[in-house]
């Protein structure tokens, strides 16, 4: 009878934690026993707590060295007796740790991959280490069940998940039978340029077996001729059917493959033009379908924007009349002698009223800055570069601010207010709604208990009763209400609450003995809940009746899902909705800038309680350190937006709703957060408060990684000596040279200017007499570019911020980023580029655009590091490696326009992430040496050009993630839509 020695030790185990499946013991019971007597080395990746390395050297006593390489920051903490045992912590699929593991161990045995089972992270172990397995080794990938979900880039059909390519490696064994020509990469070529790695066909020979066990897949390395079919061999010499003795006659030989070039099943061409055929059909339906709607909602909005033209039209006639009297009004007033007489009067009351604004303004600017030596220093500083007119200008400047916030605040207010209207438009349940959430509810499998978590003291009574009954009016009703008092001066609302308590089982009190601040007010709260999910909620603002059912909806549909937020509004005293945040999918970046996740925010318990919930010291940001810490843990597609209000946030005197300037430690704590939060992941940077957000300085390694600037151009010499002149004089980033694309120029200054550039070692000139084509001239360059990096930038841009390309290259420097776009003004100084989102327009445009110099934008938006979809190519900086991995600029299809847009999605669909930063500064003289697009032949190829778009990327340009479907694609300021891209709320 077989011994089980391995589950024996997991039994008997009772040490560090370890997780493995059943059905892996019995597969490793069998892989171990062949290393039982040996001096094996292995390494595992993913241990979390530890204990199958304990397990794996008792079961092999005789093993040199047994490595675990973990991500987590926590591993740090691991300790083992066992010399043999040795951890190192870090992304093991990283050049730099894999060189410390391979410096511990330069050559393994066995690994095992239980890291993060996303197929990428699967595909790129493979790819590092089993070409470091010795031979009759084995790599063994665990927890394969993940490839067949959305979650960890997989699914069923999915042609680029794990299994694929364990499946496709099969095919790499036999590839001496294809009978078609080309080697084994071939077979891989698509998850090479997917997942970014490189096998070379030495190591594709050397897999000798790939075997598959329920989620387990074992390849096992040998020398490249044992895998061989090798020659026949015959055995034997009674042949009772093969009379004639052709059989023996066959000893020694080797299989003939027959060609099989003509095989349709040995392409892949034509199922390739058939699905592609298919898919572009159903987008061309789609895309009909939506354009015939935006057609019936643009006509009726014509009809409206015609009467309102026509009234104003009449205002307009009006008020010139009534001005032409009131000039001459004014002209015989100033010629009066009264007038004269009292102008000393007036020269101090205007100076009086500038002293009055100052003193009215201090305590803004004292809140803005920070404290009074701060604010005199800037004042010294603005009073050295512009005089005292220049501190008016910023006076007056800082009182528009404040006059237009309050503003849009109490227009916001009002019921008359846009998006008064559209909330009572498209923001209210009817009882149908009701019933049919309902209805879907009853239908789910399952219906998760959801503990909301609320921390208060000394809470406004009527606001603290409000909001435990926007929780007991919710549709979905498994929830739990878990209210933490710290230890509140004033009971009289904690008695009412628990008069509601005694009522309703589902809310839960408990009052802490002494006060605490909110975390540990939080973290009491968080002890009572017993759901499968956390919500926080502040004691003073309200949820929407369907918040809860929408995060169930959200759970339902998205099982991977871990973390969930929504979109959220603000709430005055008097109940009056205002000021609706409409939010960005999961944006990393913009994420760093500002807190676009707490409200409302949801969390998987388990995640929660395993970063230790609220952390001490960080009141104010304690929501923002907790998401920090709970995405450090999860994929970003197990972060979900749901893009509705969900959430209502109260505003008064001492809310952080009203200004982020109410709690200036809050700001303090979130600053801490994130310098923490990066240096737990590794990266190399600080994070500093900048009044309406944060900013994060990457910095840039002692060695500067070399870029090339790309600057293509036909004659247009002003423009290019202007770009030139400026690039050099200013920028302070030196490790830099210069491609100029010349695409026919014929213009003699032009020429000679160009020659002039060619003698300068920094500087070529790259010539291309072809009809303008901006994607191939770009792709000529990059071809022959000596950077790691390389710059694109029009020649009609021109340098204005040192730092502009130091700025760029440290973002792009960053894990998983693509594209690095700039923050482009016209020269006018308006805003020209602050990203591009998908749709406006049809294709895509630029949000924010003409924006006034000092504007911050929706959110802050224009003013704070954020991922897009797409950043402009007039200046955008890519690792030269990410742009060929893509295949760089679509030249056949895309000459002109749009191809900038296309690149980036397409590093997007390559799994990065394109990043506008508004730090790096550059004015646009936008397209002025190629003229308008105004002919019939520009137009045609204009036109050809948006279909393309619409075929290729189809449903993604109506549904921009980095956007929002509440906000309107007929306008470029974040406007509402009506009606939203959503789903009507009624579910049917």
């Amino acid at each position: 009878m077989k011994e089980h020695k391995l589950r024996r030790l997991y039994q008997e185990h009772q040490g560090k934690v370890s997780d493995k499946w059943s059905v892996y013991l019995d597969t490793y019971e069998t892989l171990f026993a062949e290393y039982v007597h040996q001096s094996a080395r292995v390494l595992e990746i993913g241990i979390q707590n530890g204990g199958s390395l304990e397990i794996m050297a008792r079961f092999l006593p005789q093993a040199e060295r047994i490595v675990g390489c973990d991500i987590d920051p926590l591993c740090e903490g691991l300790r083992y007796e066992d010399p043999r045992i040795a951890v190192i912590v870090g992304d093991a699929v990283s050049d730099e740790v894999q060189a410390r593991v391979l410096a511990l161990c330069p050559s393994f045995d066995l690994v095992i991959d239980d890291g993060s089972h996303t197929s990428r992270d699967i595909v790129r172990a493979f790819a590092r280490y089993f070409p470091t397995i010795r031979e009759g080794g084995a790599f063994v990938a665990e927890d394969l069940h993940c490839s067949y979900w959305a979650a960890f880039e997989g699914g069923l059909f999915h042609p680029q998940s794990s299994l694929a390519f364990f499946r496709a490696l099969v095919d790499v064994i036999n590839h001496e039978h294809w009978g078609v020509p080309g080697g084994r990469r071939r077979l891989i070529s698509a998850f090479e340029a997917a997942y970014d790695v490189e096998l070379d066909e030495a190591v594709l020979a050397q897999i000798h077996a790939v075997e598959f066990v329920n989620s387990l897949c074992i390849v096992r390395k040998a020398a490249a001729p044992s895998n061989e079919l090798g020659a026949r061999v015959i055995a034997g010499t009674v042949a009772h059917v093969d009379r004639a003795g052709l059989t023996q006659q066959l000893d020694g030989t080797r299989v003939q493959v027959p060609d099989q070039q003509a095989n349709e099943h040995a392409q892949r061409s034509a199922e390739e033009r058939l699905t592609a055929a298919l898919a572009e059909l159903e987008a061309q339906q789609r895309l009909r379908i939506e354009a015939e709607a935006r057609l019936r909602q643009s006509n009726g909005r014509a009809g409206r924007l015609a009467d309102g033209l026509r009234t104003e039209s009449r205002r307009a006639a009006e008020l010139e009349q009534r001005c032409a009297g009131l000039s001459d009004t004014v002209d015989a007033l100033r010629q009066s002698t009264s007038w004269r007489l009292t102008e000393p009067v007036r020269w101090v009351g205007h100076r009086w009223s500038r002293i009055r604004l100052a003193a009215t303004l201090l305590p803004v600017v004292w809140r803005r800055v920070g404290d009074l030596p701060r604010v005199a220093r800037r004042v010294r500083q603005i009073l050295r570069t512009h005089g005292l007119p220049g501190v008016w200008q910023v006076m007056s400047e800082i009182e528009a601010e404040e006059a237009d916030h309050a503003h849009r605040q109490a227009e916001a207010r009002n019921g008359d207010s846009a998006y008064g209207r559209w909330v009572h438009q498209v923001d209210v349940l009817s009882d149908a709604d009701r019933l049919v959430m309902a209805e879907t509810i009853s239908g789910w499998p399952r219906n998760p208990l959801i503990s909301i978590v609320m921390p208060t003291y000394n809470g406004d009574p009527a606001w603290l009763a409000q909001a435990v009954a926007s929780v007991q009016a919710q549709v979905y009703g498994h929830w739990e209400l878990c209210i933490a008092d710290d230890a509140s001066s004033d009971s009289t609302g904690l008695e009412a609450l628990q008069r509601l308590a005694d009522l309703d089982s589902r809310i839960k009190i408990v009052r802490r003995p002494e006060n605490g601040h909110i975390s540990a007010a939080s973290n009491s709260a968080l002890e009572l809940a017993t759901g499968e999910w956390i919500v926080l909620m502040d004691h003073d603002d309200l949820l929407a009746e369907h918040a809860l059912f929408w995060v169930a909806e959200t759970i339902q549909r998205h099982p991977e899902a871990r973390m969930i937020y929504s979109d959220e509004d603000k709430i005055d005293e008097q109940g009056h909705r205002f000021d609706p945040y409409f939010k960005s999918d999961w944006n990393i970046d913009l994420f760093r800038s500002h807190n676009m996740f707490s409200h409302l925010g949801a969390f998987e318990a388990a995640l929660v309680r395993d970063v230790g919930g609220f952390r001490i010291g960080l009141e104010g940001s304690q929501d923002y350190d907790l998401v920090l810490r709970c995405s450090e843990r999860v994929s970003p597609d197990q972060i979900r937006h749901i893009p509705r209000v969900l959430y209502h946030w109260r505003v008064h005197a001492q809310s952080t709703a009203s200004s982020s300037d109410v709690k200036p430690y809050a700001q303090i704590a979130g600053e801490r957060a994130l310098n923490e939060h990066l240096a737990r992941l590794g990266v190399d940077g600080e994070t500093t408060y900048i009044g309406h957000g944060y900013r994060t300085h990457y910095r840039l390694p002692r060695m500067l990684p070399h870029v090339t600037i790309i600057i293509p151009t036909r004659n247009a010499v002003h423009l290019v000596r202007q770009c030139i002149e400026s690039l050099v004089s200013v920028t302070d980033y030196a490790a830099y040279d210069v491609i100029l694309v010349d695409n026919g120029s014929d213009a003699p200054e032009a020429l000679a200017y160009f020659d002039q550039l060619a003698r300068d070692p920094k500087f070529t000139v790259l010539r291309h007499d072809a009809p303008f084509n901006y994607s191939e001239l770009n792709n000529l360059a990059v071809d022959q570019a000596r950077g790691e990096f390389v710059c694109l930038l029009n020649n009609d841009v021109e340098i204005t911020s040192a730092a502009w390309l130091a700025e760029m290259v440290s973002i792009a420097l960053q894990p998983g980023v693509g594209a690095v776009g700039a923050r482009l003004w016209y020269p006018d100084g308006t805003l020209q580029h602050a990203g591009v989102v998908l749709g406006i327009g049809g294709v895509a445009a630029h949000p924010h655009k003409s924006l006034a110099k000092g504007e911050l934008g929706y959110f802050g938006r224009a003013a704070l590091i954020q991922s897009f979809s797409a950043v402009t190519a007039a200046c955008l900086v890519v690792s030269k490696a990410n742009y060929l991995r893509v295949g760089g600029l679509d030249a056949a299809n895309l000459a002109v326009a749009f191809n900038d847009v296309d690149f980036c999605l397409r590093l997007r669909e390559a799994g990065l992430r394109n990043v506008w930063t508004p730090y790096a500064e550059l004015i646009h003289h936008e397209s002025v040496s190629r003229g308008r697009d105004d002919s019939p032949e520009k137009q045609a190829r204009f036109n050809a050009e948006v279909d393309y778009m619409t075929r290729r990327w189809g449903a993604l340009l109506q549904n921009d993630p980095a956007y929002n479907p509440n906000l309107t694609l007929l306008s470029e300021d974040f406007s509402l839509a009506w009606p939203p891209r959503l789903p009507t709320i009624t579910l049917r």
